[in-house]
């Protein structure tokens, strides 16, 4: 979902380049570049289409140490859980999520996990019975693992999933970037001052 493809022909290094244009990371980048006029803020999408949390440990280590980033924006799991397709996915994929915060946080990234959005069943929403379950884990983990939580979830509407079950439509993408945007506006930007 972070790709923002179906597609497996993904760059595998890190460039300026935030994806494809459909993608949500894509999305925030214009949206962070319309709203910081007077800063730079680059926005990098180290996204692989089919990756799973439980393989990416390695894959997150490499990209921190390309991009030097401030803050790692963490939506993971939906492979893992669409995989094994039952309840049985949600602790160990909850594992490969405190490991990858972990990593970013043992690099001194401010770290954002995200819930996933929701899926519908058939077609490769294959965790759409279990999707609140797991993503209820990820917001009792993201406190305890020094994570800040987005909650995609309860933000991206199922007419916003697409016909496959799992991934987004255009519109869901958008939502996305602009719920990420202002999970990263209540943490980073300060109150108007008051007048009096």
């Amino acid at each position: 979902m972070t790709a923002g493809t179906t597609s497996p022909a993904l760059q595998r290094t890190l460039t300026l380049d935030a994806g494809l244009p459909q993608s949500y990371v894509f999305k925030l980048q214009t949206l962070v570049r319309e709203r910081y006029t007077a800063q730079t803020i680059d926005v990098f999408n180290a996204g692989k289409a089919g990756n799973r949390a439980a393989e990416d440990r390695g894959r997150l280590n490499d990209a921190i140490r390309e991009a030097n980033p401030e803050v790692l924006l963490l939506m993971e799991g939906a492979n893992d859980l669409n995989q094994v397709g039952n309840r049985d996915a949600i602790s160990p994929t909850i594992g490969a999520l405190e490991v990858l915060i972990g990593e970013g946080v043992s690099h001194g990234v401010r770290v954002f996990i995200a819930t996933l959005p929701p899926q519908r069943s058939g077609g490769k929403g294959h965790a759409a019975e279990f999707i609140e379950d797991f993503n209820e884990q990820i917001r009792r983990m993201a406190p305890d693992e020094g994570a800040t939580l987005v909650d995609i979830y309860t933000g991206v509407t199922l007419d916003m999933i697409g016909e496959d079950g799992l991934h987004p439509t255009e519109a869901g993408y958008q939502r996305i970037a602009e719920i990420w945007l202002d999970a990263l506006k209540a943490a980073y930007e300060l109150p108007a001052p008051q007048t009096t």
